[in-house]
């Protein structure tokens, strides 16, 4: 019958209505997630070439393609680390091409970070590349980079995870590839600190230091397993989707030195055990190799050409990559899985010092600002800690959160330099005027750091050339966090100072030598880093003897007893080609009669650099000038002037009297190299342009009779420390070229 048809046609649609599954975005989340297959991202070594990574995120996240493990090697774990505890790729890149990559990747901590007392080691020409002396025996360091700095970056960036041990329960489930230097075989990092983990897997053997996790010394995931693509499959995924940036092995005509060797047998071993990686992928699996030839391993600065070159790789796969992306709904559940929002950062109920120095450990907590009952406060700690290692005592200052009980407390770990405290620099300094005069100085440093618990130093410094000098110091803070300090000091000397004529000539009427012995104590105060001032007593008994000239001058002894006033600010970002900052110094010696000698003669002194920068390049405006007054002034008083950056002109002291000065503008441009750091050498022009005189009696000063003097140079800011070259000319056609292997500013 029509009725029981449709009847039975009724209940037939009901029927296949109930037995039919939702579509899927109207199914339980859940379930849906089940049914897809696990994508694993693999992220390949590559040094700044990793850049390439942020692009390919980029348009994963654009095309609502899902990543739910990643492993990574190198600058891959560095990218993949920071991307699984919760960033995306627009607020890596927009980090990543922030970073200072020159205050990141360098040995010393800021220099607008380091200590008052360390930033004076900048003082004279000895180069910044110390050695270590431990046990009376010379140590090299093991790595040409001590990546604290790195190390305290990545933890601040990375302060969501701060707590997490288990890299399963990050956002996405992380691994990161690094090789046991005893073995040579890959290690897998799945837990305990991430920024360490990251950094053990970036140690670049003789660039970095091998890093201690787990009692293993561990180097850089590139040298056993660049693309980890087996890491991934154990984690579970079902398909992988490899970014492979890996350098191409370099050509017959590229190999053309040692350090072409070195890197070409550093690929053979890379290349090698990507290529077995690589032989395992499936039909299903999706590899993305950028296109980023030319591109080094240390161009971190060129990260806004890289990104975009990572961006187009993938999208010529995309027709491949669409197969893997989620609806709407399913996309928004992992975004909500993948950005948790900010963690609460932990209440800090107490603070653990873990020093392996000779320091007393007051001298690390009176530095801390973390205050008890207070949440931990990630970004001051690291600032703090960046402080702490500018004592330059330390190869590593970190910290991690501790629960003991009911109580989470901060523990600060400060490990002593491998290469023992004591630390030895040189210095050369040579010219020529091109008329067989001919000036050098070679020095040589020595710094014993801590000789006692409150950070005592023993300084000593020894010059032959030009100029004999003998110097040494104690040097005791008085309080743990070096606000006040008492030093003591002696110095032998011995110089040649010239006496000029009187008539504005210049000529050099004789020559005398200065010998002599001074003894100065006193203390002083520093303001922070940025400044300090110093009083003392000194003793000097000097001889005069004629060298060449004066006839009548044999053996003349000149004793002396001052009392020093002292008054420095010293903001410079770089004493070698400074960018940005102030140095200043300001010095009075008033003689004091009561306390024995014969001289009577007051000294001032001043001294300022202030440079200005834009873009590549800087203009310096620079000014030294000093006066004896107040008695009569002998061959111990005269200022000395010549030399790069005092009439380049003249040889270095060529001119001296008892009043002088010179001032200046140089101006320098860096033309290659890009910032300095790991194998980049920045490389600079310059030219200088200097007026000044010097004179014997106050009252034939005038502005009428300065002489001019101007300069071009090539300098080098390299790892062990800034090479200038070049040469002046004088108005009244004095010459000279220079070559300077040390800081001068």
């Amino acid at each position: 019958m029509p009725g029981s048809q449709l009847l039975l046609a009724v209940s037939l649609i009901i029927g296949l209505a109930v037995a039919t599954p939702p579509p899927l975005q109207a199914q339980d989340d859940e379930t849906a997630n089940l049914k897809r297959p696990k994508i694993g991202l693999v992220l390949s070594g590559g040094g700044a070439r990793g850049a390439a990574h942020l692009g390919v995120l980029k348009v994963l996240e654009e095309n609502q393609i899902p990543v739910d493990v990643i492993a990574g090697t190198s600058f891959g774990a560095l990218v993949g680390g920071l991307y699984a505890s919760g960033y995306s790729a627009d607020e890596l890149t927009t980090i990543l091409e922030d970073i200072d990559w020159q205050a990141v990747l360098s040995s010393e901590a800021p220099r607008r970070k380091r200590s008052f007392r360390r930033k004076q080691d900048d003082d004279g020409f000895l180069i910044q590349f110390r050695l270590g002396v431990k046990d009376g025996k010379l140590k090299l360091p093991s790595g040409l980079v001590t990546p604290n700095n790195l190390r305290l970056l990545l933890r601040e960036l990375a302060a969501n995870a701060h707590a997490v041990r288990n890299f399963d329960k990050l956002p996405i489930p992380f691994r990161a590839v690094a090789t046991d230097l005893e073995s040579g075989q890959p290690v897998v990092l799945s837990g305990g600190d991430l920024a360490s983990s990251m950094v053990a897997s970036m140690a670049v053997p003789a660039l970095f230091p091998p890093v201690e996790l787990d009692e293993r010394l561990l180097v850089d995931g590139g040298v056993s397993n660049n693309v980890p693509i087996d890491v991934a499959r154990a984690m579970g995924a079902d398909i992988v989707i490899v970014v492979d940036i890996s350098t191409p092995m370099k050509s017959r005509e590229e190999i053309s030195s040692f350090t072409s060797v070195i890197t070409q047998l550093t690929l053979i071993m890379t290349n090698k055990n990507a290529a077995a990686q690589m032989a395992t992928l499936g039909a299903r699996d999706i590899v993305i190799r950028p296109d980023i030839e030319g591109i080094g391993l240390v161009d971190f600065d060129r990260t806004d050409e890289v990104v975009p070159k990572g961006e187009a790789a993938t999208e010529a796969v995309l027709g491949q990559l669409r197969a893997l992306a989620l609806d709407g709904a399913a996309w928004a559940q992992h975004l909500n899985a993948r950005f948790p929002g900010d963690e609460r950062a932990p209440t800090i109920d107490f603070v653990r010092i873990d020093n392996t120095s000779d320091l007393d450990d007051r001298t690390i907590r009176n530095r801390l600002s973390q205050q008890l009952g207070k949440p931990l406060n990630i970004k001051a700690l690291s600032e703090d800690l960046t402080r702490i290692y500018g004592i330059e005592l330390f190869d590593e200052v970190g910290y991690r959160t501790v629960t003991e009980g009911d109580q989470t407390g901060l523990e600060v770990r400060a490990r002593r330099r491998e290469n023992g405290d004591a630390q030895l620099r040189f210095g050369l300094a040579l010219q020529d005027d091109f008329e067989g005069g001919s000036g050098y100085q070679i020095a040589a440093g020595l710094n014993q750091l801590a000789v006692n618990s409150h950070g005592g130093e023993l300084a000593a410094q020894f010059v032959i050339g030009d100029r004999f000098s003998l110097f040494t110091e104690f040097y005791q803070p008085l309080d743990y966090t070096d606000r006040f300090f008492l030093f003591a000091n002696a110095e032998a000397s011995k110089s040649n100072n010239n006496i000029i004529a009187g008539d504005g000539s210049g000529d050099l009427l004789a020559q005398a030598r200065v010998s002599g012995v001074n003894f100065q104590v006193g203390g002083g105060r520093n303001f922070g880093n940025w400044g300090s001032a110093r009083i003392s007593l000194q003793r000097t008994f000097s001889r005069i003897n004629r060298r060449i000239g004066l006839p009548g001058l044999t053996g003349i002894s000149v004793d002396s007893t001052t009392l020093n006033l002292g008054f420095e600010v010293d903001t410079l970002d770089n004493p070698r080609f400074p960018h940005e900052g102030l140095a200043l110094e300001v010095g009075y010696r008033n003689s004091l009669g009561w306390f024995g000698g014969d001289s009577r003669v007051d000294n001032l002194q001043f001294g300022v650099y202030k440079p200005i920068s834009w873009g590549k390049n800087t203009i310096g405006l620079t000014g030294n000038f000093g006066t004896s007054f107040n008695g009569t002034p002998n061959e111990t008083d005269v200022f000395p002037v010549g030399g790069f950056l005092s009439l380049t002109a003249f040889a270095p002291g060529q001119l001296s009297g008892n009043h002088g000065g010179t001032a200046g503008l140089i101006y320098y441009r860096r033309v290659a190299g890009g910032p300095k750091y790991l194998t980049q050498t920045p490389l600079y022009l310059g030219a200088t342009i200097e007026a000044g005189n010097v004179w014997n009696d106050a009252s034939d000063i005038s502005l009428g009779d300065l002489k001019w003097s101007s300069s071009l140079f090539v300098g080098a800011d390299t790892i062990i420390g800034p090479i200038y070259l070049g040469g002046g000319i004088g108005s009244g056609g004095e010459a000279a070229a220079f070559l300077f292997i040390g800081q001068l500013f």
